[in-house]
């Protein structure tokens, strides 16, 4: 059945079925997957923990391969994460195709307040201001992260000792299209963070009933300055490898007898 609207983004087929559907590997995935946009980071770990190649997502942009690997005694797949929405929702949906049940991602993003860079951010909702997630979820504001991994990240923060926030995030489609009208607007509507797939991503895992969360670190900023300043956000190393650290500590602690609610 279409739901149908003024406005063809907000459109939505209530069919769960599609014309093309993501198709499964050979092997399947481990469930536990962890997505990072950190290249470096994600090649280093690869590296590190002799990576096996089981599957390639395949792009216009370049091939994407998975990796399985073992970490502390957990078998788990990595991949690195495309940018934007409509890139991410294929491969989204595709991992989870191939039997992936939690999906955790790091990445950057930026602040809309005056938050020091490289502190870490959980987002628990998304202002849906791109487009994929329409296509999962009847039209809505917002949609709600799953509790879950949101626990366990604020768990293997506090036993670490590394401060953070929750926060409000805005997902938007159009980097360049960020204007200070609609950054105040957002910051109106209580918004701290912006980027560019986590509302997506969540809308996605609730769909297909499986468990997705995301952790950010403060990148550039939005606010406070006459010029737009990025503040070095794609050279912050440390806050890339601690990011990146924290979530597959989080990762592992789910375990095989875990519920997949789609809370």
């Amino acid at each position: 059945m279409i739901i149908e609207n003024e406005f063809p983004i907000l459109e939505y087929s209530t069919e769960r079925d599609a014309v093309i559907n993501p198709k499964k590997g050979k092997e399947p995935f481990p469930r536990l997957c962890i997505m990072t946009f950190f290249r470096e980071v994600f090649d280093a770990f690869v590296n590190e923990h002799h990576g096996e190649k089981i599957g390639v997502y395949v792009s216009e942009m370049r091939e994407f391969p998975v990796y399985k690997l073992v970490y502390k005694e957990t078998e788990l797949c990595i991949i690195q994460a495309v940018v934007g929405s409509g890139s991410i929702a294929m491969m989204t949906d595709w991992l989870f195709a191939n039997d992936v049940e939690v999906l955790l991602c790091c990445g950057c993003c930026g602040v809309l307040a005056d938050i020091p860079a490289g502190d870490v951010i959980i987002p628990t909702r998304a202002l849906r201001g791109e487009g994929a997630s329409y296509q999962y979820l009847p039209p809505s504001r917002y949609v709600e992260l799953h509790q879950q991994p949101i626990q366990i990240f604020k768990d293997v923060l506090e036993e670490c000792k590394i401060s953070y926030m929750e926060c409000t995030t805005w997902s938007t489609d159009c980097f360049y299209r960020e204007t200070k009208d609609m950054v105040a607007h957002r910051i109106k509507q209580g918004c701290q963070a912006v980027e560019m797939e986590c509302s997506t991503m969540a809308a996605i895992a609730q769909f297909r009933g499986k468990i997705f969360g995301q952790l950010l670190y403060s990148g550039d900023i939005l606010v406070g300055t006459q010029d737009y300043d990025d503040r070095n956000w794609f050279s912050n190393k440390s806050a890339r490898e601690r990011l990146f650290q924290i979530t597959v500590e989080a990762l592992i602690r789910f375990s095989e007898t875990d519920k997949i609610s789609g809370e």
